[in-house]
């Protein structure tokens, strides 16, 4: 796995665990915090430019009127196929 791949896994993976946790939202900042806690710190931009990625890919789309991501309805609903 490359490691741009991998960054967007990372990043993908500290989504979903933010939103499993009960967030119904989630801001690059968010993602940050809890990527520090783990201790694999990343730069918001770098976490900024993994939300234009996933957002291509179809993963997450953004609320345009709050600027809060979400995971996009089929992938919410592909992770609680458990795909």
């Amino acid at each position: 796995m490359s490691v741009e791949r991998r960054r967007t896994a990372v990043v993908q993976g500290v989504i979903e665990e933010l939103i499993a946790g009960g967030k119904a939202t989630v801001r690059p900042g968010d993602v940050c915090t809890l990527l520090r806690e783990k201790g694999l710190p990343m730069g918001t931009w770098e976490v900024r430019a993994e939300f234009t990625r996933l957002e291509s890919e179809g993963v997450i789309r953004i609320d345009p009127a709050s600027a809060a991501w979400t995971l996009s309805p089929s992938a919410a609903e592909s992770r609680r196929a458990g795909g």
